[in-house]
C-alpha cells in the first residue's frame, strides 16, 4: 500500500503542483470577492470535489500508467484503495490551502473562524464526498472518456429537462426544481443547529457515500482492460 502511494505521488506530483497553483489563484480571487463564509465554503467544496478526480485520476488515462501500477504484485482492490487515498489526501491539502489563504491574506473578506467549526467542516466534507464519490468511479474505470461521458450525460439531462419544461407548459420546470432542491438542502444544512444528532447524521452520510463509491469503484476497476 505504501509503495502504491509513493508511486502515485511520483507519477502525479507535477500535476499536484499545477493544481495547487491553479487553486491558489482561484482561492485568492474568491477570498477577495466573497465575504460570506458559507458561500466560500460551498464554492471551495465544489471546486475541490470536481477538480481532483479530473486532474489526478483522469491523468492516468493520458499517460497510460494503469498497466504499470497493475503490473505490481498487488490486488486491484489495493490499487483502488491507494487511488482513493491519494484523492482524499490531495483534497485535504486543497482544503487546507484554501483556508490558509483565506486566513492569512490581508485583503481576505472571509471569516475563517466561522468555517472552522465541526458543522461547517462536516457539511464541506459531505459536499466533497458527493461530488468525488460520483465522479471517481467512472473516471477510474473509463479515464478521460469517463469525463466525457459525464459531461455529455449532464448535457443530455439538461436538454431533456428543457424539453419536459416546454411540454409541461406552465407546469413545474424539472431542472429548476432540482436546482432549487439542491440549494434548499445546502441552505438547510448550513443553517441547521449543530446538534449531536445532526452531526452524527452528517458523519453517517459521509461514511456511507464514500463506502458506496469505493465498492462501486472496485467493481468497475475489476472489469477494466489494461
Amino acid at each position: 500500500m505504501l509503495k502504491l502511494l509513493r508511486m502515485e505521488y511520483v507519477v502525479n506530483r507535477r500535476q499536484m503542483l499545477i493544481t495547487a497553483a491553479i487553486f491558489s489563484g482561484y482561492f485568492l480571487f474568491m477570498a477577495y470577492k466573497i465575504d460570506s463564509p458559507r458561500v466560500f465554503l460551498v464554492t471551495m467544496s465544489l471546486m475541490i470535489g470536481l477538480a481532483m478526480p479530473f486532474g489526478i485520476i483522469g491523468r492516468e488515462s493520458k499517460f497510460k500508467t494503469a498497466s504499470l501500477v497493475c503490473s505490481l504484485p498487488v490486488r486491484r482492490t489495493t490499487v483502488v484503495l491507494a487511488k482513493y487515498a491519494v484523492g482524499w489526501i490531495a483534497m485535504g491539502f486543497g482544503l487546507a490551502l484554501a483556508l490558509l489563504l483565506a486566513a492569512w491574506l490581508p485583503f481576505s473578506k472571509v471569516s475563517v473562524a466561522e468555517i472552522l467549526t465541526l458543522k461547517s467542516l462536516s457539511v464541506c466534507l459531505l459536499v466533497v464526498s458527493i461530488l468525488f464519490g460520483l465522479i471517481f468511479p467512472f473516471t477510474l474505470r473509463f479515464g478521460l472518456v469517463g469525463i466525457i461521458i459525464l459531461l455529455v450525460s449532464s448535457q443530455l439531462l439538461g436538454v431533456v429537462a428543457l424539453i419536459l419544461a416546454q411540454l409541461l407548459g406552465r407546469g413545474p420546470d424539472p431542472l429548476r426544481t432540482v436546482i432549487t432542491g439542491i440549494i434548499k438542502g445546502l441552505r438547510a444544512m448550513l443553517y441547521h443547529e449543530a446538534t449531536p444528532d445532526f452531526l452524527m447524521l452528517l458523519a453517517a452520510a459521509i461514511l456511507a457515500i464514500n463506502a458506496a463509491s469505493f465498492f462501486l469503484s472496485k467493481a468497475l476497476y475489476a472489469c477494466r482492460d489494461l
